[in-house]
């Protein structure tokens, strides 16, 4: 055998005549590189090598150049780059050189690396060999790993040998490498080992023996691995170990595993409690459920929290009463846990006791309550939810119009139109706030006679946000009633709260009042028609608003605070103000940065229009952050005109730079 590796790798080092003249020079480079240093030489050599290594030939060319390479002279860094290409295409012929560089201190991390990516009985032959040899724990260890790796059963006995070293690393390396190989030899030896072994060796032969048990599983031989797994499992085990044998078992063996979670309920260690309750869950059939909710009443509290999370989705009358048991419970912990747990395992008889729990209670037990009672599931359930809100007053009805609105329940649209009408200003507004989600254009006439009557502001608002959103959703929006609402003998304060859900809704139907509104001599109804246009969905009503600026008074008052050097600028936030004209620029800036078909030209004369008529910083520098998404001579000129403003000079000078930058782009 040694006589055909040293004519094959003779046959290499013939075939180096058909490796690129380029690949010298570049090794030449390796030869000298240093960890740190600039590492272009070795990427290069990668991408030689891609190319190369698809032909037979120049693939044993590169092999034995790159075998030449790792024994000579060349910087460790330098090796490595030959160490990861043999690792890539190396064959049995690169084994007589990569094994006794094993022993090597300074070479036997790399010759590993590159040995254990060889396929062949040589490797394993050589890895045996070297493990007794090995220089050093360090050494050994790595050995041991690249035997586990390539699951080689005949290094089984070298291995169990290990298991009783001084040394624990040289210990856990030996007992992992027997697990990964998990033949009856390995699988005795460590099972033997173990026994023997004090803590903490023992815990890690036991973890190792787990992950033998894992592997013969994984390959099919069950019997074997639920043989491992009953050993490990006793009451002395450490129990992360213990617990991860338990999951084996429930993979391998379910059945089998229900006893064994089970008789963990029965003790008073809580946290072996959790994880028999997890475990359980992940067990399907009435058998298990049947265990679990007869073990409730006996565990701790926390264990009854986890159990009452892992019950509720098991979907049968056991977990239905485990968890209604659950609600009555003295501990406020279980009770939220179980109410909670409703959402899952409850059916159309729980609506009734979530409302009441939820109107009743608060902290954890009142959010658990609303949760369920939100995403509780069943054929029947929206009905009983409405006639429960038919039937109900107060708090109760305030929770299930909540439940109703957060589920979207379109059925229920009548009775929360009713209840927004209701004596109760709680009931009422919780209804409005509900049919936001579930309103539809046959309860805009309600909501807007609702809008009409309504006792105070905070009520009106309400109403006006909910009849906006509704109308918005309906397609086509219902917006004649609104209008012919505003034609009609309404008090002021409705007159502009139906301004406001005109500019909300984007109908085109409702541009004329609202053309005409802006210039109504009532200021407030001006004002309220200014904001309504500004509010529009699309760039429409820019031209009206820019009139409204161009011929409303500007604002009185003290000038502007000098500027503060340092002071920063930006856009921030535009205080509150009444005067039309301030009110109108705001609209005409909003509505500019809404896609249109206007060209940056014309965009920068609007701006150039708008900066005009600014007297105040908050517009002034709006229009200065605007105009660089507008790139045009006309931005420009507006940038560099407000240089020579000192209020505002700082903002100028960088949208002069960013415009000129957007027109070099463009």
């Amino acid at each position: 055998m040694k006589r055909v590796l040293l004519l094959a790798l003779i046959g290499s080092f013939a075939a180096l005549a058909q490796l690129p003249a380029e690949i010298e020079p570049l090794l030449a480079k390796i030869s000298k590189y240093q960890y740190g240093a600039d590492p272009s030489p070795s990427i290069q050599l990668d991408e030689m090598v891609a190319k190369l290594s698809g032909s037979p030939e120049r693939r044993r060319a590169l092999e034995a150049r790159f075998l030449q390479f790792v024994q000579s002279d060349a910087t460790p860094a330098g090796k490595e780059s030959a160490f990861r290409q043999l690792a890539l295409i190396g064959s049995r012929a690169s084994v007589p050189v990569l094994a006794p560089m094993l022993l090597q201190i300074d070479s036997a991390e790399m010759a590993r690396y590159a040995l254990t990516a060889i396929s062949g009985p040589e490797v394993d032959d050589a890895l045996r060999q070297s493990l007794a040899k090995a220089p050093s724990d360090r050494v050994r260890i790595g050995i041991v790993n690249s035997i586990g790796h390539r699951r080689d059963a005949k290094a089984v006995p070298a291995l169990s040998e290990l298991l009783s070293s001084n040394n624990v690393e040289v210990t856990a390396a030996a007992a992992a490498a027997l697990a990964s190989i998990a033949d009856p030899a390995s699988i005795k030896a460590l099972s033997g080992a173990r026994r023997r072994a004090d803590t903490p060796v023992r815990e890690l032969l036991s973890e190792a023996s787990v992950v033998g048990a894992d592997h013969l599983a994984g390959r099919g031989d069950k019997g074997a691995a639920i043989a491992i797994y009953k050993e490990i499992i006793t009451p002395a085990e450490v129990a992360a170990v213990r617990r991860r044998a338990l999951k084996g078992l429930v993979a391998a063996d379910a059945k089998s595993a229900i006893p064994l979670l089970a008789a963990d309920l029965h003790g008073s260690d809580a946290e072996r409690q959790v994880a028999a309750i997890r475990l359980l869950n992940t067990i399907q059939g009435a058998e298990v459920t049947k265990t679990l909710a007869g073990e409730f009443p006996k565990v701790a509290p926390v264990a009854q929290v986890h159990l009452l999370t892992a019950i509720a989705g098991r979907g049968d009358a056991a977990a239905r009463q485990t968890v209604l048991a659950g609600v009555k419970s003295s501990d406020p912990a279980v009770r939220a846990a179980a109410l909670g747990a409703l959402g899952q395992a409850g059916d159309e008889s729980s609506v009734k006791l979530l409302a009441e729990t939820a109107a009743a209670s608060e902290g954890a037990e009142q959010s658990a309550a609303r949760r369920s009672l939100q995403t509780l599931r069943g054929p029947r359930v929206d009905a009983a939810l409405i006639a429960a809100l038919n039937s109900s007053t107060g708090k109760m009805k305030s929770e299930l119009i909540a439940a109703a609105g957060e589920r979207a329940l379109t059925a229920s649209a009548d009775a929360l139109t009713k209840a927004a009408a209701e004596a109760d200003s709680d009931v009422r507004r919780e209804a409005l706030r509900a049919l936001r989600n579930v309103g539809g254009a046959a309860q805009t006439p309600a909501l807007l006679d609702l809008l009409l009557k309504s006792p105070s502001a905070m009520e009106r608002r309400d109403a006006t946000q909910t009849l906006a959103t509704v109308l918005r959703r309906a397609q086509p929006a219902p917006i004649t009633a609104v209008i012919s609402a505003w034609k009609g003998s309404a008090p002021k304060e409705a007159r502009l709260s139906l301004l406001e859900v005109m500019g909300q809704t984007s109908n085109a139907d409702a541009l004329p009042v609202l053309r005409a509104g802006i210039k109504d001599p009532d200021p407030e109804i001006a004002r309220a028609a200014i904001l309504a246009l500004t509010n529009w969905d699309d760039a429409t009503p820019l031209a009206d608003l820019l009139n409204v600026a161009k011929t409303a008074p500007a604002p009185t008052g003290a000038p502007p605070p000098p500027r503060v050097p340092g002071g920063g600028g930006g856009r921030g936030m535009a205080p509150p103000t009444n005067n039309l004209q301030v009110l109108a620029l705001r609209g005409v800036l909003r509505l500019m940065v809404l896609q249109s078909d206007r060209t940056p030209s014309q965009s920068g004369q609007l701006l150039r229009d708008v900066m005009s008529l600014s007297t105040q910083l908050p517009e002034k520098r709006t229009v200065l952050s605007l105009l660089p998404s507008f790139p045009s001579k006309e931005s420009l000129q507006v940038a560099e005109t407000a240089v020579g403003d000192s209020t505002v000079s700082d903002e100028a000078k960088v949208a002069v730079a960013q415009v000129r930058e957007a027109l070099k782009l463009k």
